[in-house]
């Protein structure tokens, strides 16, 4: 079965970032619903998709490990 949005997930839409990475800030972003979003869960609340919280691209993801500490070898 196909998990489409609902549009429950506007109510956490992340309003907006400082710095370089959404991510950094605590922001999560669905994949279904192409939104980021505010939200303490790791499944979005509108398509129960599991969240994303690192970036895709290999730059990024690694500057990310390394402002949390948890570089991977």
């Amino acid at each position: 079965m196909a998990t489409i949005c609902k549009g429950i997930c506007v109510r956490f839409k992340a309003k907006g970032y400082e710095g370089k990475h959404r991510y950094v800030k605590g922001q999560k972003r669905c994949p279904v619903c192409s939104e980021f979003l505010s939200y303490a869960g790791t499944r979005c609340p509108c398509c129960s998709v599991k969240l994303r919280v690192t970036p895709r691209g290999n730059k990024a993801r690694k500057e990310i490990q390394i402002k949390r500490n948890c570089v991977w070898y």
